[in-house]
């Protein structure tokens, strides 16, 4: 069955992992819901430890048996969860996939490039041994390897890692996906190489009608191209809205601060970048405030206390924040802890330095 109604391709409700440990629960994914249409790109960004890669594992049936979630993932209307319990075979790697940010981890040392392609043909596809080498050739070609006859026969290790990449997405494709996570997939490449990477990944979500969820750090990367963006922290969406309004409209100091740490073109020289004071919380301690409020230049008595909720913004834009940014009360907020050189949490104002960015810069 094929989503023509209208109604999303994937989608994600309340979704919530945990893995026990000796310590205590940890909670790396914490209510988090979202939908994504076909032929859209979704950008889910967070520093490491923020529940992204989780997610994305939840999604595609990667957890350990250990691991303990709740929610529901459907796609296309169907249950992933009772997908998984049924041993479904053609499902994962068939109509949703995944590009892992270390394509090392994802291809196997001995065996040659051509082999590892045309397995998934051969196994879900049942192409017979020429016509599943035919094709993994046309794939290599289609994703921009010089020379792919010859890349046929090759290892992994006899192609740079750009090359090894590119590899990687040509299995990924190799069976026609509908969804493709790209998580991290620049993340051990030349800065060069990365914006190849990510031009050849939306080229072909555009060419072939995929939807696409591209994990990453860096908001740089999924300006232009994600039609939504999903900011994660501790395991919760802290905001979410479409490209455009978030960028322009952006809510959420957690927001405003990984743009800060983004270089831009129209930055004089040695411009000092603004860092995010200390690191994220330990997901194992139960928070009863807001997560980020440790780090927060906006941060207020009530944000030590009351945790926020996913508040509409407008058209579709959610912010979880007492104080939002460009709104009085966040302006106010700001204003009193600069004066007071220290916020709330104690987290001390001047660690931020006197560099910036307007909501709406970015690179």
């Amino acid at each position: 069955m094929a989503v023509t109604d209208g109604s999303p391709l994937l989608s994600v409700s309340d979704l919530r992992v945990g893995f026990a440990t000796e310590r205590g629960l940890v909670r790396a994914v914490d209510g988090v819901s979202f939908d994504l249409a076909a032929g859209r790109t979704l950008g889910i960004v967070g520093e490491s430890g923020s529940g992204k890669s989780v997610t994305a594992k939840t999604i595609m049936n990667l957890l350990p048996s250990y691991a303990r979630v709740e929610g529901s993932v459907t796609f296309d209307g169907r249950d992933v969860r009772a997908l998984a319990s049924s041993g479904a075979r053609h499902f994962w790697g068939v109509e949703m996939t995944m590009v892992f940010q270390d394509p090392m981890t994802s291809l196997n040392p001995v065996k040659k490039v051509g082999e590892q392609i045309a397995e998934s043909l051969r196994v879900h596809l049942k192409r017979s041994r020429k016509e599943a080498r035919d094709e993994a050739g046309d794939l290599l070609e289609q994703v921009g390897i010089p020379e792919p006859r010859k890349r046929l026969t090759q290892y992994p290790h006899e192609l740079s890692g750009g090359l090894r990449q590119r590899v990687v997405i040509a299995m990924a494709l190799a069976c026609s996906p509908r969804l493709l996570i790209a998580d991290e997939p620049t993340t051990a490449l030349d800065v060069t190489v990365q914006k190849h990477i990510l031009d050849l990944l939306d080229g072909l979500r555009e060419e072939r009608g995929m939807a696409m969820i591209l994990i990453t750090h860096d908001l740089g990367v999924v300006r232009g191209r994600a039609d939504d963006i999903m900011v994660m922290y501790a395991g919760r969406t802290m905001e979410q809205a479409d490209t455009d309004t978030l960028f322009s409209e952006m809510r959420h100091p957690y927001t405003e601060a990984l743009l800060e740490t983004i270089p831009r073109i129209d930055m004089p020289s040695h411009s000092r970048l603004v860092p995010i004071p200390g690191r994220p919380p330990d997901v194992i301690e139960v928070s009863t405030g807001c997560p980020f409020a440790p780090r927060c230049r906006s941060c207020t008595d009530v944000c030590l206390t009351e945790r926020p909720t996913l508040d509409e913004q407008g058209h579709g834009h959610v912010c979880a924040c007492h104080g939002p940014v460009g709104t009085d009360v966040g302006a106010m907020a700001r204003s009193a802890n600069e004066a007071s050189g220290v916020t709330p949490a104690g987290l001390d104002m001047a660690a931020f330095g006197s560099a910036g960015v307007e909501a709406g810069d970015g690179s």
